[in-house]
C-alpha cells in the first residue's frame, strides 16, 4: 500500500513538473531545485547536472544543493573516467530498456563507488543521464547518487528507481532545451535592437516606449474576466512591441532621416517596413502570433491602412498594439513634427478617439476596439504623470541629439538612396 501511494504521488510530481510548471518565468535554479526536493523526498538521492564546455569537452559541476559540495570533486572524477568510457559500449553498463534506439553515444549506469565525508568511506550507487538541445547536441548530464545501505532489498529498490529518473531527466531535458530557445530568442531580439539604434535612435526608443505602453494596457486587460487576453498572448504583445519597427532598418537613411515632407514614392517605401520586420523576423523562426501583429500594426478597421486590409473583427491584442504605437507616435518629438502637433498624453488620447469614431458608419470604430482605449484611461488615471514626465524626458533627449548631430553635418545635402537621381534637401535649411 505504502508503495502504490508513493507511485501515486511520484507520478502527480511529474505531472507538476511537466504540465503546470510555467517554463518561460521559472528560473533554471528553481527548477532544478524542485527535481533535488523530489528525488530526495521519494528516493533519498542527491542530484546535480554537468553543463557541457567548450570544444575541449570542459565541463563545471552544479550541486542541486549547498550539501553536496563535497561530493563535487568525486563526482567531477567519475564523470570524466565514465565520458571516456562511454566511447567504448561494452565498457558501460547500459540500461537497455531505457536507452535502446537512441541515435547518440550516451551513458546510463547505475554504477557504485565510494566517497569520504568526514573522514568516512561512505559506499553510494550513481547514475548519469544525457541532456541534449533540440539539434541533438549534448549540453550536459544529469547526476543522482544515494548511499547504499546493508538492506539487502536496497539495491533492487535502487535499480527499480532508475526508469523513474529517467522520465525525470526527459522532463528536465525539455525544461532546458525551452530555456535555450528563449535564451537564443531573446539574444536575436537584442540584436535587432540594437541594430535599430544604430540606424535610428527615435525608433529605438520609440519601441521602447510602445512596449511599456503595451505592457501596461495589457495588465490592466488581464484583470478583467471579459477580456478574451491571456498571459501568452501578453507575453507575444509585449515582444511585437518591442520589435515593431525593426523593418525599418531596411529603409535607406535618406528616407528616414529626412528632415522635410517625403514623396509619395519615399512613402511608399516607408510604408513597406511592416513587410520587411516580417522577412527579417520569420527568418529566425519567430512566432506567428507575432509576426501577425507586427505586419498589421499599421492596419486599421476601416481598411485604410498601409496594405489596406479590412479587419472588420479586429482583436484586442492588435489594438492594444496599434493604439500604443499611435499614442507615443502623437505624443513624441521628431525633427519633422512641429512644436505644435507635439500632443501632452490627456490630448493625444482625446484626438485619437475622435479619429477612431470619426465618418464612422452606424458607431463601428475606424481604427480599433473601443475597449482598448477604455483600457488605456484606466492606466492614465495610475501612470499620467509619470508617463508624462518620462515622454518630456525622452523628447528633450531626442532633441538635443538632434541639435548636435545638426551642428555636425549641416552643411552635407541629404539624398534619398533608393532615388540617387533625386537630391532632396541640404540639410541647412532645417537647422
Amino acid at each position: 500500500m505504502a508503495d502504490n501511494l508513493k507511485n501515486i504521488e511520484f507520478y502527480e510530481v511529474l505531472k507538476e513538473l511537466y504540465i503546470d510548471v510555467d517554463y518561460y518565468k521559472t528560473p533554471i535554479e528553481d527548477f532544478l531545485t524542485r527535481i533535488d526536493q523530489l528525488c530526495q523526498k521519494l528516493f533519498h538521492f542527491k542530484a546535480g547536472f554537468f553543463i557541457e564546455g567548450d570544444q575541449q569537452r570542459q565541463t563545471h559541476y552544479i550541486p542541486f544543493n549547498a550539501n553536496y559540495t563535497s561530493w563535487t570533486q568525486r563526482v567531477q572524477t567519475l564523470y570524466n573516467f565514465k565520458s571516456q568510457a562511454a566511447s567504448n559500449l561494452n565498457a558501460a553498463k547500459v540500461i537497455q530498456s531505457v536507452t535502446d534506439g537512441l541515435p547518440y553515444p550516451y551513458f546510463c549506469f547505475p554504477d557504485e563507488d565510494r566517497i569520504v565525508i568526514n573522514n568516512q568511506f561512505i559506499s553510494f550507487i550513481y547514475g548519469f543521464f544525457p541532456i541534449f538541445d533540440a539539434a541533438n547536441q549534448k549540453k550536459g548530464m544529469l547526476f543522482f547518487a544515494c548511499e547504499k545501505f546493508t538492506n539487502t532489498n536496497y539495491s533492487s529498490k535502487i535499480e527499480n528507481h532508475w526508469q523513474a529518473l529517467y522520465f525525470i531527466s526527459k522532463i528536465f531535458n525539455k525544461f532546458l532545451i525551452f530555456k535555450l530557445q528563449a535564451e537564443q530568442a531573446e539574444n536575436i531580439k537584442k540584436a535587432f535592437l540594437k541594430a535599430l539604434e544604430a540606424k535610428d535612435i527615435y525608433s529605438y526608443m520609440h519601441a521602447d516606449f510602445v512596449s511599456k505602453y503595451v505592457r501596461y494596457i495589457g495588465q490592466e486587460a488581464l484583470k478583467e474576466k471579459d477580456c478574451d487576453l491571456k498571459e501568452e498572448d501578453l507575453d507575444n504583445l509585449i515582444l511585437a512591441a518591442e520589435l515593431h519597427d525593426v523593418g525599418k532598418i531596411s529603409i535607406p537613411d535618406g528616407i528616414l532621416n529626412k528632415p522635410g515632407k517625403v514623396t509619395k514614392e519615399e512613402y511608399r517605401e516607408i510604408k513597406r517596413h511592416p513587410f520587411y520586420a516580417y522577412k527579417l523576423l520569420d527568418m529566425v523562426n519567430v512566432n506567428s502570433e507575432v509576426l501577425r501583429l507586427i505586419t498589421n500594426h499599421h492596419e486599421r478597421c476601416d481598411g485604410k491602412g498601409y496594405y489596406h486590409k479590412s479587419i472588420k473583427e479586429m482583436d484586442l491584442a492588435l489594438s492594444i498594439l496599434i493604439l500604443a504605437d499611435c499614442f507615443d507616435a502623437m505624443t513624441s518629438w521628431r525633427y519633422y513634427k512641429p512644436e505644435h502637433k507635439i500632443l501632452s498624453l490627456e490630448n493625444a488620447l482625446i484626438e485619437f478617439k475622435r479619429e477612431n469614431f470619426e465618418n464612422g458608419t452606424s458607431g463601428y470604430p475606424c481604427i480599433i476596439l473601443p475597449k482598448a482605449i477604455e483600457l488605456l484611461e484606466k492606466c492614465l488615471e495610475d501612470k499620467r504623470d509619470i508617463w508624462e514626465r518620462e515622454s518630456r524626458e525622452r523628447n528633450n533627449s531626442l532633441q538635443e541629439l538632434a541639435r548636435n548631430w545638426n551642428k555636425t553635418f549641416r552643411e552635407i545635402p541629404l539624398y534619398c538612396q533608393n532615388f540617387p537621381d533625386k537630391k532632396c534637401v541640404n540639410r541647412q535649411n532645417f537647422c
